[in-house]
C-alpha cells in the first residue's frame, strides 16, 4: 500500500525529528465557502470569508523554515470565493521550495492546479465516498457527479509514486448509506496507487442531525478494515497526521490556534467538534513568537494530555488526524517537557 507522502512515515518521522524548536508546517484556514453542501459537513460555515493576510503568511513561510502547508479546513480551497487566495500559497511555496497538501471535493480542478500536482508542489486528498451518481448527490447535498467522476480521471494522469509514498489520497468516510461501496473505493485505490483514508463520521457541526442514522457500527467498521488487512496483506491504520503536532495553525481570520484540552494544533481527532483557543495573530506575530506561545501552552497541558491518553481506547479507524490514542501515543513520546 502506497502511503499518502504529507502524512507518510518518512515525513512524520523527519518533522517530528525538528519539532522540539521549531514547528516546520502550517496549518491554513481559508474562507468557509464551498461548492458543494454535503449531508454530513463538519464546517458549515459557508459564508465566513477569506480574510487571510498573504504578505504576513508569506513571511512566515520565508522566515519560519516552512516545509509544508496544509490546507483541509474551514471550507473548499477551491471554492470561488478561496481559490486566488490558494493558487496565491501555492504560488508562494514553489518559490520557497515548500510543499502543500489540500484536502478538496475536487470539483474545480482546473489547469493551473494540475500543473502544480504534475510538478510535485501540490498533494491532492480528495473526496471519494461512492462513484454511484445518486448516493454521490445525496452525500454532498449537490448534483455535481458527472464533474467530479471526470476529475478522478484527471487526477489519475497527475499521480506520482515515489518511495514507497503517492502524491493522492481519497479521503473515505464509512456510512450506512456508502458502506457497501466502500469495499470497491478501497480496490479502486489500491489499483491506481492512491492512500485509501478511511476516517470515521464525525458528530460535528451538520451531522450531529444525522449522526446517529449514519453512524456504522463498530463492527460494520472492523469489517472494513479486516478486509484491507486480509486482502492485500496490510494492518491497515489511520495515519497521525504531522500538523496536528507540528503545525502552525492559522484561521482564516489570522488567528493562531490550539485544541484547548491539549495544546495540538488540530483537534478533528477528538471525532466531535473542535474546542480552540486563540493565542495571538499573525500579522503583530514572528514565526519564533507563534511557536514559542503554542509550545508553552502544550507545556501547561502536558500532564493533562498523558492522563487522558491512558484511559483511551483505540478507535476503529479514527478521524483526520489519526486515531486519537495513537496521535496522543506519538505526541507524548517526541515532547521535551
Amino acid at each position: 500500500m502506497y502511503e499518502y507522502a504529507p502524512w507518510s512515515r518518512k515525513v512524520l518521522n523527519r518533522i517530528l525529528a525538528i519539532s522540539s524548536g521549531t514547528l516546520p508546517i502550517l496549518d491554513v484556514q481559508l474562507g468557509g465557502a464551498c461548492n458543494l453542501n454535503c449531508i454530513y459537513c463538519d464546517t458549515p460555515k459557508y459564508h465566513s470569508p477569506c480574510l487571510l493576510d498573504i504578505d504576513s503568511l508569506e513571511r512566515i513561510i520565508n522566515n519560519g523554515n516552512i516545509e509544508w502547508v496544509y490546507t483541509c479546513g474551514l471550507g473548499e480551497p477551491t471554492a470561488p470565493e478561496n481559490i486566488e487566495t490558494f493558487k496565491q500559497i501555492l504560488s508562494i511555496c514553489k518559490q520557497k521550495g515548500a510543499k502543500v497538501s489540500v484536502f478538496s471535493n475536487i470539483v474545480n480542478l482546473d489547469d493551473e492546479l494540475l500543473s502544480y500536482i504534475a510538478e510535485g508542489t501540490l498533494n491532492v486528498l480528495f473526496k471519494l465516498d461512492s462513484f454511484d451518481k445518486k448516493k454521490m448527490a445525496y452525500l454532498y447535498g449537490r448534483d455535481r457527479s458527472e464533474i467530479i467522476l471526470r476529475n478522478y480521471q484527471r487526477l489519475l494522469e497527475a499521480i506520482k509514486l515515489s518511495d514507497g509514498t503517492t502524491n493522492l489520497g481519497a479521503s473515505i468516510v464509512p456510512t450506512k448509506v456508502n458502506y457497501d461501496d466502500v469495499y470497491q473505493i478501497i480496490d479502486f485505490c489500491m489499483e491506481h496507487g492512491i492512500f485509501p483514508l478511511l476516517g470515521q463520521l464525525e458528530n460535528a457541526g451538520k451531522c450531529s442531525t444525522v449522526f446517529d442514522e449514519m453512524e456504522l457500527k463498530q463492527e460494520e467498521l472492523l469489517s472494513l478494515r479486516s478486509y484491507i488487512n486480509q486482502k492485500y496483506g496490510v494492518e491497515y491504520q489511520i495515519p497521525v497526521c504531522p500538523a496536528t503536532i507540528s503545525a502552525m495553525h492559522i484561521t482564516n481570520k489570522n488567528d493562531v490556534i490550539v485544541d484547548e484540552k491539549t495544546g495540538l494544533s488540530c483537534a478533528w481527532f477528538w471525532l466531535k467538534d473542535p474546542k480552540m483557543i486563540t493565542l495571538g495573530n499573525i500579522k503583530d506575530m514572528s514565526a519564533g513568537e507563534i511557536t514559542k506561545r503554542i509550545i508553552d501552552y502544550r507545556k501547561s497541558k502536558f500532564e493533562e494530555v498523558v492522563a487522558i491518553e491512558r484511559t483511551l481506547k483505540a478507535n476503529p479507524f479514527g478521524g483526520c488526524g489519526g486515531n486519537a490514542k495513537a496521535l496522543l501515543n506519538q505526541y507524548i513520546s517526541i515532547a521535551k517537557y
